[in-house]
């Protein structure tokens, strides 16, 4: 399907199911507030298999930057600087983000909810095997977890410390 008829579909089954209707006050570019009433079924559902499926495919630290950039880039797009090179240089960074983000998600709408019930990957980072708490198995080793604790409170205990002393 091409994005266009896609996105067609996704505002039928949006429509049909009560989702994607949004009230909101705006900051305009120019100081004042407007409020706005939106209906975007088929991008709220895009939206939510798109993370859905990013939530498997991103590690961590990827997926915390690209969503500290993604108000940045929008309100630039919002006040019309599309052609701007700080755009361009927000939109390189998001593509690389979106290499291997790729897969099948399931979604399920309901009384104007969209909800990912299911989601796969041949990119995905899940792997069953290390997050694992049962007994036998080898790939993680929850005793490690102690030792960074430990090092990653240590600025704490500092502070802590410190405090004391001025008590």
């Amino acid at each position: 399907m091409s994005p266009a008829t896609i996105l067609t579909a996704l505002n039928q089954y949006g429509h049909d199911n009560g989702i994607g209707r949004l009230d909101l006050v705006e900051n305009r570019f120019v100081g004042m507030k407007s409020r706005g009433v939106y209906e975007t079924p088929g991008g709220t559902i895009l939206i939510a298999a798109h993370r859905g499926i990013e939530s498997i495919t991103l590690d961590g630290g990827s997926m915390h930057l690209k969503d500290q950039l993604m108000p940045k880039y929008a309100e630039l797009i919002y006040n019309g600087f599309w052609f701007s090179p700080e755009r361009e240089m927000l939109q390189a960074a998001i593509d690389k983000s979106q290499e291997n983000v790729s897969g099948t998600v399931k979604v399920k709408l309901y009384k104007g909810n969209v909800s990912v019930i299911g989601r796969e990957s041949p990119n995905s980072l899940y792997d069953q095997d290390l997050v694992t708490f049962e007994e036998g198995v080898q790939a993680y080793d929850h005793k490690d977890a102690a030792g960074f604790i430990k090092l990653n409170a240590l600025r704490l205990r500092v502070l802590a410390k410190r405090d004391a002393r001025k008590a």
